[in-house]
C-alpha cells in the first residue's frame, strides 16, 4: 500500500480547503452578490433614464416665457384683425360663417348654403375654410371676390368656379333680352385662426 507523507497530506488538505472555499464563495457569489448588482445596475439605468427625462423637462420649461412672449406677439400682431378668432375650433369656424354672410350680403348676392372645409397647415398656420355657394348678377359677385381678399380679417380663396343657371332643358332661366344674367358661383375661403386661451 501506497501512504501519503505528511507533507503530501497536509498539501492535499490546504488544496481541498482551498477548493471548497473557493467553490462556497462561487455559490455564495452567484446566489446573494450577482442578483443585487444586477439590481443595482437596473436602478442606476432607470435613474439615468429619469435624469435624461427630467433634463428634457427642464429645457422644455425654460422655454416657458419664450412661448408666452410668441403668443403676446400673435395677439398684438393681431391688433388689426387679420386672424379669425376664436376660444375653440367650433367658435372659429362659426365667426368665419358670420363673416362669409355678412359679406355677401352686402355685396347684393344670395347665400345658398355654407359649407365647412377640413382645416388645412400652412408653413404652421392653422387656416379654416369654409365652401361658399352663392349666385347674383355679375358685378355683385365680382365685388364679393374682390370683398373676400380685401377686408379683414385676411381670407383667402383657394378654388373658385362660376356657371350660368340654367333653366329647363338646358335654356338659359333668364330673358334673352337681359343684360345681366344670374351666375352660380362657389368659392373654397380659407381664413387664419387665432386660438385664445382659456382664462
Amino acid at each position: 500500500m501506497i501512504t501519503l507523507s505528511r507533507q503530501q497530506q497536509l498539501w492535499s488538505r490546504r488544496f481541498l480547503f482551498v477548493t471548497a472555499n473557493l467553490l462556497i464563495l462561487i455559490v455564495a457569489y452567484l446566489l446573494f452578490v450577482a442578483p443585487i448588482e444586477s439590481i443595482v445596475e437596473e436602478r442606476a439605468d432607470a435613474l439615468a433614464q429619469q435624469q435624461a427625462t427630467l433634463a428634457r423637462y427642464k429645457s422644455i420649461s425654460s422655454q416657458e416665457a419664450a412661448v408666452h412672449a410668441f403668443a403676446n406677439q400673435v395677439a398684438e400682431n393681431n391688433a388689426h384683425g387679420e386672424l379669425i378668432g376664436g376660444s375653440n375650433p367650433g367658435i372659429i369656424a362659426a365667426n368665419l360663417q358670420a363673416r362669409l354672410k355678412t359679406l355677401s350680403e352686402s355685396a347684393n348676392v344670395s347665400v345658398k348654403s355654407i359649407q365647412m372645409l377640413p382645416p388645412k397647415s400652412v408653413h404652421g398656420i392653422t387656416l379654416v375654410g369654409a365652401r361658399l355657394d352663392v349666385s347674383g348678377a355679375t358685378e355683385p359677385l365680382h365685388a364679393l371676390a374682390r370683398a373676400l381678399e380685401a377686408e379683414t380679417p385676411m381670407l383667402f380663396v383657394m378654388a373658385a368656379s362660376l356657371r350660368g343657371q340654367a333653366g329647363f332643358w338646358g335654356r338659359p332661366a333668364e330673358d334673352a333680352n337681359k343684360t345681366d344674367p344670374t351666375i352660380e358661383a362657389q368659392f373654397d375661403v380659407y381664413g387664419g385662426a387665432l386660438g385664445k386661451e382659456q382664462p
